[in-house]
């Protein structure tokens, strides 16, 4: 029994390897691109299985021939625990730098200029919460400036009408499809629009806003495609080609747009540790004010097991951070994300920026190519 037991524990080791070197294979399958997302769950199931397969080695240990069948079994005792070390090893160095031991990305704001300060809601309010009033009281008590919201309807929109009295400025273009998009700001925004960059049923937001300083700055509001996501026409499972297409789609365009003050923010549907989100920081050259100070998990909140950063904001070297907190949930399966930035271009300590790889740009070309091609022809 013990020995079937420590097989048991083997097997369970090499399937959290395979896990683990799945990621990195470069495939745009779901079933491949959705272990990006359980980082922090799979190393605390391969903790586990690493004492349980210490223990169970410990008491297996039988008199054995010498020879072949002695080497072969010393081997396994070492190789699967050596195995699943490595690939803790890997799993947290992915996890690392969205942890308080990691140095700071993006700095702390030290001068506060209220007229170049923002506080930015985002929620992705889920098509089929019923709970708006949750919402206008989280605004009333919250008061940001401006807030971006992810698949609201028709009936969201209807519902949010109370907004307009304290936000004068909005984009809005709610859908059925869990893909609507609404943006209210207290801020005047510059020339706003809804595109639809990747596929024709998915918007994003576009515009300008100005500061009560008189400073412009440009805000993205993103909600792409999630891989693993059904179908409607096939009832086939999506890939991430049209996730990834989007994402670095606009990483592309805020580093051709000349160096300006860039927010980009919204319901990514990828984790900060995955390989496209570094690959649109590396692009994009953007900052991520979690990195050094925490993992801010905004999905599932429904869940206390699955829980994953999906909710993003990248930030150009610009601003600097007041707070970034993430909210208690109003009906919702995600979290909303507050954050307050401070605007000083004058700061006299740049953030290093992140800057491609060689292959990046290459790289961000053909995943464009790939998301944009094979449902839009």
């Amino acid at each position: 029994m013990r020995t079937v037991i420590l097989v048991m524990f083997r097997l369970a080791a090499l399937v959290l390897c395979v896990f683990t070197v799945l990621p990195v294979v470069p495939a745009d399958e779901w079933f491949v691109r959705i272990f990006d997302f359980p980082r922090v769950q799979i190393i605390a199931a391969m903790a586990a299985t690493l004492i349980a397969l210490l223990v169970a080695s410990g008491q297996d240990r039988r008199a054995l021939p010498a020879g072949s069948h002695a080497r072969a079994d010393r081997l396994l005792r070492v190789g699967f625990p050596a195995a699943l070390a490595v690939a803790m090893g890997w799993q947290a160095f992915r996890i690392f730098p969205y942890t308080p031991l990691a140095p700071l990305q993006l700095p702390r704001a030290d001068n506060l200029d209220p007229d170049r300060t923002i506080r930015l809601l985002i929620f992705n309010v889920r098509y089929d919460n019923t709970d708006a009033g949750a919402l206008l009281d989280l605004v009333a008590q919250t008061n940001p400036d401006a807030i971006l919201l992810v698949e609201p309807t028709a009936r969201w929109d209807q519902q949010l009408e109370p907004l307009t009295g304290r936000f004068s400025h909005a984009v809005r273009q709610p859908q059925e499809n869990h893909y609507g998009i609404l943006l209210f700001s207290r801020f005047e925004l510059i020339d706003p629009e809804v595109r639809f960059l990747v596929e024709a049923e998915v918007p994003s937001v576009r515009t300008g806003m100005r500061l009560p300083s008189g400073d412009t700055l440009t805000l993205y509001g993103l909600h792409p495609k999630p891989p693993g996501l059904k179908r409607p026409v096939d009832r086939e499972r999506a890939d991430a080609e049209q996730r990834d297409a989007e994402l670095l789609t606009v990483a592309k365009e805020v580093r051709e747009s000349g160096g300006g003050p860039v927010i980009v923010a919204g319901d990514f549907n990828d984790v900060a540790w995955s390989h496209t989100t570094r690959l649109f920081q590396r692009i994009s050259g953007l900052l991520d004010p979690r990195v050094g100070r925490g993992l801010y998990n905004t999905y599932n909140a429904r869940s206390a097991l699955t829980r994953f950063p999906l909710d993003h904001v990248f930030v150009s070297e610009h601003f600097r951070l007041v707070d970034m907190r993430v909210l208690p949930p109003t009906g919702s399966d995600h979290h909303p994300v507050l954050i307050t930035l401070a605007y000083d271009p004058a700061d006299p300590e740049p953030s290093p920026n992140p800057t491609p790889d060689p292959g990046d740009l290459e790289e961000a070309n053909q995943a464009i190519d790939d998301g944009i091609t094979p449902d839009d022809d």
